[in-house]
């Protein structure tokens, strides 16, 4: 099946549910792909925008649950990629026993970068979110792909 890819947000009912769905399409057989979140309200639905968004990108996620991280779901992954920076740190600081394979998603192409959150915001902010997302997944694809050859 892959390597497991754990994305993680702040809620879980943006950014992360956004990668995983997209990541899930894009990925394919290559990856087993989920997503938590640091500070999420365990059940919560996910954003409309973000069912919306995937939903016309083929893409059903309208079953998705919110929920926190745990250990058990860290210690699973093969990859665990937050959405900021500050997370990274974060979770490097609260689990040091995974430093090895935390790194932020926009960490995976040529500059640091952070998705902002867009909670709250517009369908408009959620897709320029979604763009966001995307263009570093491409850029994590890649790089995984040439390192398993």
């Amino acid at each position: 099946m892959g390597l497991k890819l754990l994305f993680v947000c702040t809620g879980n009912t943006c950014r992360s549910p956004l990668a995983e769905g997209m990541a899930r399409a894009m990925f394919g057989d290559l990856a087993q792909v989920s997503s938590a979140g640091i500070a999420a309200w365990e059940g919560e639905n996910p954003s409309p925008h973000v069912v919306e968004i995937l939903k016309e990108q083929r893409v059903d996620l309208s079953s998705h649950r919110a929920r926190r991280i745990t250990d058990v779901l860290l210690a699973d992954a093969d990859w665990i990629i937050p959405m900021t920076q500050l997370q990274e740190e974060g979770l490097k600081r609260q689990f040091p026993q995974y430093v090895h394979k935390i790194r932020c998603l926009g960490n995976w192409g040529e500059e640091k970068r952070d998705i902002i959150d867009p909670y709250m915001g517009s369908l408009e902010v959620y897709r320029h979110t979604a763009l966001e997302i995307r263009e570093l997944l491409n850029c994590l694809k890649e790089q995984l792909i040439s390192s398993c050859e």
